[in-house]
């Protein structure tokens, strides 16, 4: 009978620990999926967020393009605003599609109406620049209608971001209480699998480490160009926005250097893209230690760049001519022909715009100018001569 009774708890010690066993595992397991289906979440609405900023950047983009057809007639002026309208499209298809802001709905169709009417405001002011002339086009663009469609957009987006901060701090939340669960779930029982709860711990460890590190990773690719890591459009119009801030309060002086490559698409044609980026690099490179305390360099996309300076006029044209002179020298050594300039658009607050709006049009119509002097200078908008850099 005691024998019996022996072997009978053994078996039921050995059922006990063996579906204790089973619980730590499947714990264990329920824990680092939802470790990692939480990154892949976390991914996706941010991800969501990006395109959505990414259609103002876009809209304004088209708006400056608009603006500098606007001003100089010029058919050439379109290029950026065509291309802008083809990335709206784009961009809005991929926000209808996506799974993780089904909740906010209506806040996505308003924001694809409100694109479209905005849209239509930029059309609709180079008709009548085409049909009725420049006049007609400013009277129409004073009503600033398109403001309205832009700052209801922007209050649309600010009710999807407060949502995804809470959604993501439930999810937070749910895999801390996950974590928890699975760490010590199994009780007292739990010291008899010492090292099984050991190896959970270092497994729940590095998932969350790993689930930090990419909203880090998120954080920074989300403000900075992926290809030669300088601030991206979103960082470079929060930089400038902060910027003018301090200039309206008296604190410091705002110039904006508008660049863009000469020669980089022969280069991307011949050589292949792969030379291109090598390109863009080396030039980044040359310039960041051009870079100096109050100024920053962002890359605006493709061969588009700009840089915000605290200085005055003259120091401006001074940096502006360090970097058309730090391109005259081979940048590749594999390729030691291949060579590129720059053409550079100045403009100061407040002598040529009071926003970043209007600051960047300037600066963006004085680069056109510096490259129809002939490139390979700077120029200041209108009043002001294209200068030829020195060699």
């Amino acid at each position: 009978m005691n024998s019996v009774g022996r072997v009978e708890r053994k078996l039921l010690a050995l059922v006990a620990l063996f579906y204790l066993s089973l619980m730590l595992l499947i714990g264990a397991i329920w824990g680092s999926q939802a470790s990692l289906s939480s990154g892949r979440d976390v991914q996706d609405l941010y991800r969501s967020l990006y395109r959505l900023s990414s259609l103002l950047s876009i809209l304004q983009d088209a708006e400056i393009g608009q603006r500098g057809y606007l001003l100089t007639g010029d058919e050439q002026y379109l290029a950026p605003y065509e291309r802008a309208i083809g990335q709206l499209d784009e961009q809005l298809l991929l926000l209808l599609e996506t799974p993780m802001l089904r909740a906010y709905e209506p806040d996505i169709d308003a924001i694809a109406r409100l694109s479209q009417l905005k849209r239509n405001e930029l059309a609709q002011t180079i008709v009548v620049r085409r049909e009725q002339g420049q006049s007609a086009a400013q009277r129409m663009l004073a009503e600033d209608v398109g403001k309205f469609y832009m700052d209801e957009m922007r209050a649309r987006i600010g009710n999807i971001e407060r949502g995804v901060t809470a959604s993501l701090e439930k999810q937070k939340a749910d895999l801390e209480w996950r974590s928890d669960l699975a760490l010590w779930g199994g009780g007292g029982g739990a010291l008899l699998m010492l090292g099984l709860l050991t190896l959970l711990f270092i497994d729940l460890r590095r998932d969350l480490g790993e689930r930090a590190e990419l909203l880090e990773r998120l954080a920074f690719e989300s403000q900075h160009d992926s290809l030669t890591q300088v601030p991206n459009r979103r960082a470079f119009n929060e930089m400038l926005d902060q910027a003018l801030a301090l200039a309206r309060r008296g604190e410091r002086q705002v110039a904006l250097l508008y660049l863009d490559l000469d020669g980089f698409k022969p280069i991307n044609d011949q050589y292949g893209h792969a030379a291109g980026d090598a390109i863009l690099k080396a030039v980044v490179a040359r310039w960041q230690r051009l870079m100096r305390e109050g100024e920053v360099l962002a890359r605006l996309g493709g061969d588009e760049f700009a840089v915000i300076a605290a200085a005055d006029a003259d120091a401006v044209e001074r940096l502006a001519q360090r970097l058309i002179e730090a391109l005259d020298v081979p940048l590749l050594e594999q390729f030691p022909d291949v060579r590129v300039g720059v053409s550079v658009g100045l403009a100061r607050y407040a002598e040529h715009g009071e926003d970043r709006r209007r600051l960047i049009a300037a600066a963006d119509a004085a680069m056109y100018l510096a490259k129809e002097a002939g490139k390979h200078r700077f120029a200041w908008p209108e009043s002001r001569q294209p200068v030829l850099a020195v060699v």
